[in-house]
Protein backbone atom coordinates (compact mmCIF):
# COMPACT_ATOMS: atom_id res chain seq x y z
CA UNK A 1 0.00 0.00 0.00
CA UNK A 2 1.21 3.24 -1.00
CA UNK A 3 0.92 5.27 2.44
CA UNK A 4 0.27 9.37 1.83
CA UNK A 5 2.71 12.31 2.62
CA UNK A 6 0.74 13.18 5.73
CA UNK A 7 0.99 9.24 6.65
CA UNK A 8 4.42 9.08 6.55
CA UNK A 9 5.10 11.91 8.28
CA UNK A 10 2.54 10.77 11.47
CA UNK A 11 5.26 7.68 11.26
CA UNK A 12 7.83 9.38 11.50
CA UNK A 13 6.62 11.81 14.36
CA UNK A 14 5.95 8.37 16.41
CA UNK A 15 9.20 7.03 16.07
CA UNK A 16 10.70 10.28 16.79
CA UNK A 17 8.81 11.21 19.50
CA UNK A 18 10.89 10.88 22.65
CA UNK A 19 13.71 10.14 20.43
CA UNK A 20 15.11 13.43 19.44
CA UNK A 21 18.50 13.82 21.16
CA UNK A 22 20.38 11.37 19.48
CA UNK A 23 19.34 12.22 15.80
CA UNK A 24 19.59 16.18 16.39
CA UNK A 25 23.11 15.40 17.47
CA UNK A 26 23.80 13.51 14.23
CA UNK A 27 22.77 16.44 12.29
CA UNK A 28 24.84 19.02 14.40
CA UNK A 29 27.54 16.46 13.69
CA UNK A 30 27.08 16.49 9.55
CA UNK A 31 26.93 19.80 9.92
CA UNK A 32 30.05 20.57 11.72
CA UNK A 33 31.44 17.91 9.65
CA UNK A 34 30.86 19.47 6.06
CA UNK A 35 31.15 22.74 7.33
CA UNK A 36 34.41 23.38 8.84
CA UNK A 37 36.33 21.54 6.55
CA UNK A 38 34.88 23.71 4.13
CA UNK A 39 35.71 27.24 5.84
CA UNK A 40 39.22 25.69 6.09
CA UNK A 41 39.65 25.75 2.18
CA UNK A 42 38.25 28.65 1.76
CA UNK A 43 39.84 30.40 3.75
CA UNK A 44 43.22 29.20 3.66
CA UNK A 45 43.11 29.03 -0.24
CA UNK A 46 44.26 31.36 -2.73
CA UNK A 47 41.51 31.05 -5.67
CA UNK A 48 42.43 34.00 -7.25
CA UNK A 49 44.96 31.59 -9.69
CA UNK A 50 43.68 28.75 -11.91
CA UNK A 51 45.64 26.16 -10.10
CA UNK A 52 43.92 27.00 -6.58
CA UNK A 53 40.92 27.40 -7.75
CA UNK A 54 41.31 23.81 -9.07
CA UNK A 55 42.50 22.24 -6.15
CA UNK A 56 40.41 24.28 -3.77
CA UNK A 57 37.07 22.68 -5.91
CA UNK A 58 38.85 19.15 -5.60
CA UNK A 59 39.01 19.03 -2.18
CA UNK A 60 35.59 20.65 -1.92
CA UNK A 61 34.40 17.72 -3.84
CA UNK A 62 36.50 15.29 -1.59
CA UNK A 63 35.18 16.58 1.63
CA UNK A 64 31.99 15.98 0.32
CA UNK A 65 32.26 12.40 -1.13
CA UNK A 66 33.24 11.74 2.63
CA UNK A 67 30.42 13.53 4.01
CA UNK A 68 28.29 12.03 1.74
CA UNK A 69 29.05 8.17 3.77
CA UNK A 70 28.83 10.43 6.83
CA UNK A 71 25.00 10.82 5.59
CA UNK A 72 24.72 7.56 4.80
CA UNK A 73 25.45 6.20 8.08
CA UNK A 74 22.75 8.72 9.54
CA UNK A 75 20.04 7.52 6.84
CA UNK A 76 20.86 3.93 9.18
CA UNK A 77 20.18 5.99 12.07
CA UNK A 78 16.96 6.96 10.67
CA UNK A 79 15.68 3.18 9.27
CA UNK A 80 16.75 1.91 12.47
CA UNK A 81 14.46 4.80 14.51
CA UNK A 82 11.20 3.99 11.80
CA UNK A 83 12.21 0.06 12.42
CA UNK A 84 11.96 0.19 16.10
CA UNK A 85 15.66 -1.20 16.49
CA UNK A 86 18.33 0.21 18.79
CA UNK A 87 20.26 3.28 17.38
CA UNK A 88 23.16 5.92 18.84
CA UNK A 89 25.29 8.39 17.24
CA UNK A 90 27.78 5.72 16.56
CA UNK A 91 25.20 4.42 13.81
CA UNK A 92 27.22 7.87 11.59
CA UNK A 93 30.41 5.21 11.00
CA UNK A 94 28.13 2.80 9.80
CA UNK A 95 28.97 3.30 6.22
CA UNK A 96 32.49 4.10 6.93
CA UNK A 97 32.59 0.21 8.25
CA UNK A 98 30.48 -1.67 5.74
CA UNK A 99 32.46 -0.82 2.56
CA UNK A 100 32.75 2.75 1.95
CA UNK A 101 33.79 2.02 -1.64
CA UNK A 102 30.07 1.62 -2.31
CA UNK A 103 28.35 4.80 -1.33
CA UNK A 104 31.64 7.06 -2.40
CA UNK A 105 31.04 5.58 -6.14
CA UNK A 106 27.59 6.46 -6.08
CA UNK A 107 27.89 9.72 -5.15
CA UNK A 108 30.90 10.15 -7.26
CA UNK A 109 28.87 9.02 -10.36
CA UNK A 110 26.53 11.76 -9.32
CA UNK A 111 28.84 14.53 -8.91
CA UNK A 112 30.12 13.45 -12.57
CA UNK A 113 26.95 13.64 -14.19
CA UNK A 114 26.27 16.91 -12.37
CA UNK A 115 29.88 18.22 -13.05
CA UNK A 116 29.82 17.43 -17.36
CA UNK A 117 26.49 18.60 -18.14
CA UNK A 118 27.20 22.40 -15.83
CA UNK A 119 30.40 22.75 -17.01
CA UNK A 120 29.15 24.32 -20.21
CA UNK A 121 27.35 27.34 -18.12
CA UNK A 122 30.06 27.03 -15.06
CA UNK A 123 33.17 27.30 -17.98
CA UNK A 124 31.69 31.46 -18.40
CA UNK A 125 32.41 31.94 -14.85
CA UNK A 126 35.52 30.42 -14.12
CA UNK A 127 36.92 32.66 -17.14
CA UNK A 128 35.38 35.88 -16.41
CA UNK A 129 33.66 37.33 -13.39
CA UNK A 130 33.73 40.96 -14.62
CA UNK A 131 31.35 40.20 -17.66
CA UNK A 132 27.68 42.17 -17.60
CA UNK A 133 26.11 38.83 -18.34
CA UNK A 134 28.15 37.28 -15.13
CA UNK A 135 25.10 37.47 -12.89
CA UNK A 136 22.83 35.59 -15.18
CA UNK A 137 25.32 32.65 -16.14
CA UNK A 138 25.17 32.58 -12.87
CA UNK A 139 21.55 32.33 -11.92
CA UNK A 140 21.29 29.53 -15.30
CA UNK A 141 24.53 27.74 -13.83
CA UNK A 142 22.66 27.51 -10.27
CA UNK A 143 19.03 26.39 -12.03
CA UNK A 144 20.89 23.73 -14.43
CA UNK A 145 22.56 21.96 -11.23
CA UNK A 146 19.60 21.96 -9.33
CA UNK A 147 17.56 20.55 -12.08
CA UNK A 148 20.20 18.35 -12.65
CA UNK A 149 20.00 17.03 -8.73
CA UNK A 150 16.35 17.02 -8.76
CA UNK A 151 16.39 14.66 -11.58
CA UNK A 152 19.05 12.17 -10.33
CA UNK A 153 17.86 12.41 -6.87
CA UNK A 154 14.26 11.85 -7.90
CA UNK A 155 15.79 8.04 -9.82
CA UNK A 156 18.18 7.17 -6.76
CA UNK A 157 16.36 8.63 -3.96
CA UNK A 158 16.37 5.21 -1.82
CA UNK A 159 19.55 4.18 -3.64
CA UNK A 160 22.25 4.60 0.55
CA UNK A 161 18.90 2.62 2.02
CA UNK A 162 19.82 -0.24 -0.27
CA UNK A 163 23.46 -0.39 0.01
CA UNK A 164 22.52 0.03 4.00
CA UNK A 165 20.48 -3.19 3.93
CA UNK A 166 22.50 -5.49 1.93
CA UNK A 167 26.38 -5.21 2.47
CA UNK A 168 27.09 -7.48 -0.48
CA UNK A 169 25.00 -4.96 -2.87
CA UNK A 170 27.40 -3.36 -5.70
CA UNK A 171 27.11 0.50 -6.06
CA UNK A 172 25.61 -0.13 -10.34
CA UNK A 173 23.03 -2.90 -8.61
CA UNK A 174 21.77 -0.28 -6.14
CA UNK A 175 21.47 2.57 -8.57
CA UNK A 176 19.38 0.14 -11.13
CA UNK A 177 17.40 -1.29 -7.90
CA UNK A 178 16.41 2.59 -6.76
CA UNK A 179 15.48 3.17 -10.60
CA UNK A 180 13.09 0.09 -10.65
CA UNK A 181 11.71 0.70 -6.83
CA UNK A 182 11.13 4.73 -7.75
CA UNK A 183 8.81 4.03 -10.96
CA UNK A 184 5.49 4.89 -10.03
CA UNK A 185 6.23 6.80 -6.75
CA UNK A 186 8.71 9.48 -8.37
CA UNK A 187 5.84 12.32 -7.89
CA UNK A 188 4.94 10.71 -4.44
CA UNK A 189 8.74 11.22 -3.43
CA UNK A 190 8.89 15.04 -4.87
CA UNK A 191 5.64 15.52 -3.19
CA UNK A 192 6.96 14.54 0.08
CA UNK A 193 10.09 16.97 -0.59
CA UNK A 194 7.49 19.90 -1.37
CA UNK A 195 5.79 19.65 1.79
CA UNK A 196 8.51 20.39 3.85
CA UNK A 197 8.89 23.65 2.39
CA UNK A 198 6.93 25.97 4.31
CA UNK A 199 9.02 24.48 7.57
CA UNK A 200 11.99 24.94 5.98
CA UNK A 201 10.88 28.28 5.69
CA UNK A 202 9.34 28.99 8.88
CA UNK A 203 13.27 27.70 10.26
CA UNK A 204 14.11 30.60 9.09
CA UNK A 205 12.93 32.67 11.34
CA UNK A 206 14.66 30.53 14.40
CA UNK A 207 18.26 31.81 12.41
CA UNK A 208 18.01 27.51 11.44
CA UNK A 209 18.23 26.67 14.51
CA UNK A 210 14.90 25.30 14.40
CA UNK A 211 16.77 22.36 11.38
CA UNK A 212 18.43 21.18 14.57
CA UNK A 213 14.38 19.86 14.92
CA UNK A 214 12.94 19.40 11.18
CA UNK A 215 16.03 17.55 9.48
CA UNK A 216 15.49 14.35 11.54
CA UNK A 217 11.90 14.70 11.04
CA UNK A 218 12.94 15.30 6.86
CA UNK A 219 14.81 12.31 7.21
CA UNK A 220 12.72 10.32 9.55
CA UNK A 221 10.11 10.45 6.64
CA UNK A 222 12.58 9.49 3.56
CA UNK A 223 13.64 6.32 5.74
CA UNK A 224 9.66 5.80 6.64
CA UNK A 225 9.39 6.30 2.39
CA UNK A 226 12.06 4.00 1.72
CA UNK A 227 10.46 0.97 3.80
CA UNK A 228 6.99 2.12 2.76
CA UNK A 229 8.45 1.12 -1.09
CA UNK A 230 9.94 -2.13 -0.05
CA UNK A 231 6.54 -2.92 1.84
CA UNK A 232 8.07 -3.27 5.29
CA UNK A 233 4.79 -1.21 7.29
CA UNK A 234 2.49 -3.40 5.47
CA UNK A 235 4.25 -6.71 7.17
CA UNK A 236 3.88 -5.64 10.46
CA UNK A 237 0.01 -5.11 9.89
CA UNK A 238 -0.66 -8.57 8.36
CA UNK A 239 0.06 -10.18 11.53
CA UNK A 240 -2.78 -8.43 13.52
CA UNK A 241 -5.24 -8.24 10.54
CA UNK A 242 -4.77 -12.32 10.52
CA UNK A 243 -5.93 -12.13 14.34
CA UNK A 244 -8.47 -10.08 13.86
CA UNK A 245 -10.17 -12.27 11.29
CA UNK A 246 -9.39 -15.54 13.45
CA UNK A 247 -11.22 -14.16 16.41
CA UNK A 248 -13.95 -12.66 14.16
CA UNK A 249 -14.37 -16.29 12.94
CA UNK A 250 -14.46 -17.97 16.31
CA UNK A 251 -17.08 -15.47 17.84
CA UNK A 252 -19.31 -16.86 14.58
Amino acid sequence: MKRTSASLKLIARQQLSGNYGTPMAGILLLGLCSFLPSFFISSTMDTGTTMGLVTSQILVYVISLLVSVLKAGYSKMMVNICRGESFEVKDLAFAFTHHPDRFIIVHLIILIVQFVIGLPFNIPLWTDSSSISYIWLSVLAICVDTIVALVLNLFLAVTDYLLLDDINLSAVDAMKKSCSLMKGNKWRYFYINLSFIPLLLASMLTCYIGLLWLMPYMEATMAAFYLDLKGEFDKKEEPVIELETKEYENLK
